[in-house]
């Protein structure tokens, strides 16, 4: 499908002369028929690879300690959290569940307030405050004061991914940001991954007065505070306010997003299109597969070390074998962007990782062989995370229209995301182990719902493209004559 897009006239950035590198750069902006050509893709390149260089990593970095403080209380189960803190029955699910009361809270509104506030300030400033509450969970004594502060942490957390998502759109082209939020969520398998090991090591301190599953949180959530810091430095708001971008990167990349119509990060919200997305029924029914790979990803993070624990293996050795699922979560992640070029689309893509996921469930629930139970977690965490590679990207490039679009998109990916947890956190019950007949159950209902709302999204943006492509615009901002969904 091809159309022809445009052009926008922009105004320079600056009031200064342009130099010849910007005159070359505007001049090959304007020159191109199509986003495609060589000389554009060379210096798209180039502009990506800083932006990777400087934003994405640390903001993987930053993200591996978010999932790994957030899933560090399934470690601590492991090793003796319960019996210390004289929790019973479903007391550790209470605990689990009210993160996720507090991470929801504000999510919704959290993109609006980063977009006023500057993502440069709000972001370093809630990983300090996370990290902090993180580890002061190392100092609690009962479990009403571990209900507390998950609850607190969670409310922390809030609006972190949401908020990277949101200005990853504002940075990247749309061709180019799928696999850039692909690599984001990285992060959680590696969290999982080096937690494993990492609370396996800290589980053999002998200490006089701080118990082993005490030093979980107090070192995770000093190592968050530290490096949440950089993030005053390292973050920026939006390309137009870069400090590491010279002006003629700045004015190449301004014009591309303005041509592909995706360019938002200077612009203000308005609150017609705000309405128009949170009333738009397919970007709901997209979140509903996002929510489907988040609860997959959900059942490793946090119950992964229980399950293996409940197959005879020792504490120890069950945080260890935690890290397995996760590492092959970690390669399907770095292969979601094969998969996509593979089956050609995303909503198939999505769908099969989806059924990876369900058929890990199924083999979960359906023997007690050790051998076959391992490759079940493998195929959950190998599913789940490609979903998460995949899903969220999708559901935000998208759904780009305008910077309205983008901020509920993302907003609302993670919201559903997050809401996962309240499924993830009570539907693994102790007294259902070794099966986990409810949990598995639960799992395999969710991802046969993920993969039906890839199928109906899929069939919805076909409809759609159609009847603008006839009628010859969308009806969203400035990007009215070149928007259509990708699927």
């Amino acid at each position: 499908m091809s159309s022809k897009i445009e052009y926008i006239e922009v105004d320079s950035l600056g009031d200064s002369p342009i130099s010849p590198d910007a005159l070359e750069l505007r001049q090959s902006a304007d020159s191109m028929s199509e986003f495609d050509s060589e000389k554009t893709n060379r210096m798209l390149n180039k502009y990506c690879a800083k932006i990777d260089r400087r934003i994405l990593v640390y903001a993987i970095v930053l993200c591996v300690l978010n999932q790994s403080d957030r899933g560090s209380i399934g470690v601590a189960k492991v090793v003796g959290l319960e019996k210390d803190l004289g929790m019973v029955n479903n007391d550790f699910n209470i605990a689990a569940t009210l993160f996720t009361v507090g991470y929801l809270s504000l999510e919704v509104f959290s993109n609006f307030i980063l977009k006023y506030v500057g993502a440069s300030r709000l972001l370093p400033t809630l990983g300090v405050l996370w990290g902090l509450v993180c580890a002061l969970q190392g100092v609690i004594r009962t479990k009403v004061q571990l209900y507390v502060m998950r609850l607190l942490l969670g409310m922390a957390e809030c609006g972190f991914t949401a908020g990277i998502l949101l200005i990853l759109s504002f940075f990247y082209p749309k061709q180019r940001l799928t696999t850039r939020v692909g690599f984001f969520y990285l992060s959680s398998p590696l969290a999982n991954v080096f937690s494993g090991p990492l609370a396996s090591a800290l589980s053999h301190i002998n200490h006089p007065t701080i118990k082993r599953w005490q030093w979980v949180f107090i070192l995770e959530g000093l190592i968050t505070i530290v490096v949440a810091f950089l993030g005053y430095y390292v973050l920026q708001d939006h390309p137009e306010k870069c400090r590491f971008l010279s002006n003629e990167e700045k004015e190449f990349i301004v014009q591309y997003k303005r041509r592909e119509g995706t360019l938002g990060g200077s612009q203000k919200l308005s609150m017609k299109d705000t309405k128009r997305a949170l009333f738009d029924w397919q970007l709901w029914c997209m979140t509903l597969a996002t929510f489907a790979a988040c609860a997959s990803c959900g059942s490793v993070s946090i119950f992964a070390p229980e399950v293996i624990n409940e197959l005879g293996f020792s504490p120890a050795q069950s945080q260890a074998m935690s890290a397995l699922p996760s590492a092959c979560g970690a390669i399907t992640i770095l292969l979601s962007g094969q998969i996509v070029r593979l089956c050609r689309s995303h909503w198939l893509a999505g769908s099969l990782s989806l059924a990876t996921s369900l058929v890990g469930s199924i083999l979960m629930i359906s023997t007690l062989s050790i051998p076959l139970r391992i490759l079940g977690l493998c195929l959950l965490g190998a599913g789940g995370f490609a979903g998460l590679g995949i899903l969220p990207g999708w559901n935000i490039t998208t759904n780009s229209q305008t910077v309205a679009h983008s901020a509920v998109a993302s907003a609302l990916t993670v919201f559903m995301g997050s809401g996962s947890g309240f499924v993830s956190s009570n539907v693994f019950l102790n007294w259902d182990a070794p099966r986990f007949v409810i949990g598995h159950s639960v799992n395999i209902a969710i991802m046969a719902m993920g993969i039906c709302a890839c199928i109906i999204t899929r069939i919805n943006m076909g409809r759609r493209n159609r009847r603008y492509e006839r009628d010859g615009q969308v009806g969203f901002g400035n990007a009215a004559n070149s928007f259509r969904y990708v699927y």
